[in-house]
């Protein structure tokens, strides 16, 4: 296998909680409860007003009150409270300068492909299990642990869920869903590509300090790379398969690269007068701002001529949401015979909208994010679900054709969803 590539990895996303740091006391019961009762007002102001429940934030509030739940306690139990709405744009998330929230990681980043979970980065301990399938964590098989895990996320679908290892774990999150070692470790059971099961026990990490390696296909460029998953947008094309593929990973701009410089190359490339297909990869889209939306509907509208003459597939997972959803009702009013291929979007049909971030919230350290209105933009998406997919709203967008990643396509630098469309336009 190639030798994998050495990256530091990201680190925008919320850190949290480490054993090593004790609560910060200067944070009194009463302004734990304040912060607490601001999060209830929030929730009277919101979309959700009227399914809005108080009593399970006042059992908090008796508690913190009788000194039965800190800061660390109130902040994981309000994640759960949140969760259970089981709507994305609403959540609670840490501030960077919440000391008592650190920066201690589990050493290792999962990829969800089909039903099976793989290691695809991981710190230099442990690079040599790079690829290796995610048996168990802690003796429970995974589908026990994503029903743990989950519960601290918001997650619409079934499909979304089945993400929630995909994002940076933090050690204190995993132990407080019970599944770390008594020894401060966590025990992974894994499968390596010869076979073979291993039992490891992984020791926490810093992640400021920490260098990953991430895997990669075992051939020189391969058509989808996880750097591909990581960037704004881009096109790639493939004259054997007759396609132009756009990866399309979310819906805010990059200004070193317009969306109108994206359509123009994508309609140059289309000039060539050498291709049958067009898709647009929202598998990795979580989403955007509708000021972009808006301007991606006007894109397709000015393109819709010469787009309607090639085959148009869309790719979805429990990855795409909210703004990457708008794209898709958009699309289909433009194109109704589109093809969706993939899996159900992590976004329900019918959802929740207009993001309001509130004051941050001081004592807790957190800011609290909540919707203001009903999404009332997804006509062609409901359509669909009654005509075409006779599907519940409630659920995300399903594909008209269902179809999986595969680790072993991947390592070969192909990928599965991309050869199905190929197959399913060149029957």
């Amino acid at each position: 296998m190639k030798k994998s590539l050495l990256i530091i990895l990201s680190l925008l996303s919320t850190l949290v909680l480490t054993s090593a740091k004790k609560a910060d006391k200067s944070v009194t019961s009463e302004k734990l409860c304040l912060d607490i009762q601001k999060i209830q007002m929030d929730m009277e102001f919101s979309a959700l007003k009227d399914l809005y429940n108080p009593q399970p934030f006042e059992e908090l509030k008796a508690d913190v009150m009788a000194g039965k739940a800190d800061k660390i306690e109130c902040i994981y139990r309000l994640k759960e409270i949140i969760g259970s709405y089981h709507v994305m744009h609403l959540a609670l998330k840490t501030t960077p300068d919440n000391k008592d929230f650190g920066s201690v990681i589990i050493p290792f980043y999962v990829m969800l492909y089909g039903k099976d979970y793989h290691l695809y980065a991981a710190t230099e301990e442990y690079k040599k299990y790079l690829g290796a399938k995610l048996l168990e964590i802690s003796d429970l098989p995974m589908q026990e642990v994503i029903e743990r895990l989950s519960i601290y996320g918001s997650y619409e679908t079934p499909s979304g869920k089945k993400y929630c290892m995909s994002n940076r774990i933090t050690f204190n999150t995993m132990k407080r869903a019970g599944l770390t070692e008594k020894n401060g470790k966590i025990k992974i059971k894994i499968e390596k590509s010869d076979g073979k099961i291993e039992i490891i026990k992984c020791k926490p990490v810093k992640a400021l300090k920490s260098k990953f390696y991430v895997l990669q296909p075992d051939i020189e460029n391969p058509l989808f790379t996880f750097q591909d998953m990581n960037s704004y947008y881009g096109i790639k094309a493939s004259q054997e398969k007759k396609t132009v593929y756009v990866h399309l990973n979310t819906i805010n701009g990059d200004s070193d690269y317009l969306f109108t410089e994206l359509f123009e190359d994508l309609m140059n490339e289309l000039k060539k007068d050498i291709y049958k297909t067009v898709v647009f990869d929202l598998r990795y889209n979580g989403g955007g701002m509708a000021t972009y939306a808006s301007l991606l509907t006007n894109l397709l509208s000015v393109n819709r001529q010469e787009l309607g003459k090639f085959n148009l597939a869309l790719v979805t997972s429990g990855n795409t949401y909210s703004a990457a959803c708008w794209f898709i009702n958009d699309f289909l009013m433009f194109f109704p015979k589109t093809v969706i291929f993939g899996e159900e979007t992590g976004q329900a049909i019918f959802n929740y909208t207009d993001i309001y971030f509130s004051n941050i919230l001081k004592n807790l350290q957190c800011e609290f994010i909540f919707p203001q209105a009903v999404d009332t933009f997804n006509e062609y998406l409901i359509k669909r679900a009654k005509e075409v997919t006779h599907s519940d709203i409630h659920r995300g967008t399903l594909p008209d054709v269902e179809v999986s990643e595969k680790f072993e396509d991947f390592m070969k630098g192909e990928d599965t969803i991309y050869n199905a469309i190929y197959d399913y336009f060149n029957k």
